[in-house]
């Protein structure tokens, strides 16, 4: 497979500066043969998800948790302590709906991870600290450490201490190279062997972000993406 330029992530970033899209394309050039991006199918697979997560300026997003009451019944903590949905969660204006008081978003990230995917309970402040961050989110203080891991294995020494300094995975180079540590640390490259159907698309996504709305969306770049990498 040819290198990956700036031109073809133009097509799939078209809001990304052009520099920026060079320095990326760099990056991800290094070694793609270790990295699972050496092959069209393999690329095409993984900027289908980086395009749903980082949007059309390719920024390392960081998990909003900007939530009303109502969506707060989406995490079991709040479906179990429905009078703290109501006063964490963002309030509107009945008349205007306007939000006269924003959420508490390090309240909720505290309380809707606690406990979970290696965070500490409320108090410890862990589940707003390690909320998602990096062009494919990685939440939670356990994934935040085996990023850690592989990112040792796959850029030799450690320059980054992710669970230590959480905010690098969400500035360059880390965001780049935190989305092949996950890409490569959940078998995804041979996931993508499987195939271009939808059901190939969605077996990716399950694995990324299970629960989320944009199965549609993400197999709607796939296609745009393999256009661009055959």
């Amino acid at each position: 497979m040819n290198p990956i330029t700036a031109a073809q992530l133009s097509q799939l970033f078209p809001d990304a500066d052009d520099d920026y899209l060079a320095q990326v394309a760099g990056e991800l050039n290094t070694d793609p043969n270790k990295y699972g991006l050496d092959t069209p199918l393999r690329c095409a697979h993984f900027f289908a998800q980086v395009m749903q997560e980082a949007g059309a300026e390719l920024q390392a997003q960081v998990e909003s948790l900007n939530y009303s009451p109502k969506a707060l019944g989406n995490f079991s903590y709040y479906r179990n302590h429905p009078a703290e949905a109501v006063q964490d969660g963002y309030a509107k204006d009945p008349t205007t709906q306007r939000i006269i008081r924003p959420a508490n978003q390090p309240m909720i990230g505290n309380k809707a991870y606690a406990n979970r995917i290696g965070n500490g309970d409320v108090a410890s402040g862990d589940g707003f600290l390690f909320r998602g961050r990096g062009f494919i989110q990685v939440t939670g203080r356990a994934n935040y450490a085996a990023l850690a891991t592989t990112y040792g294995n796959l850029y030799g020494a450690i320059d980054a201490d992710f669970v230590a300094n959480p905010d690098q995975v969400a500035s360059f180079p880390h965001s780049v190279r935190s989305a092949v540590c996950f890409w490569v640390q959940h078998g995804l490259p041979a996931l993508a062997d499987h195939g271009s159907s939808d059901l190939n698309v969605d077996a990716i996504t399950a694995v990324i972000n299970k629960d989320t709305p944009s199965y549609g969306d993400r197999r709607n770049n796939f296609q745009q993406a393999i256009q661009v990498f055959q």
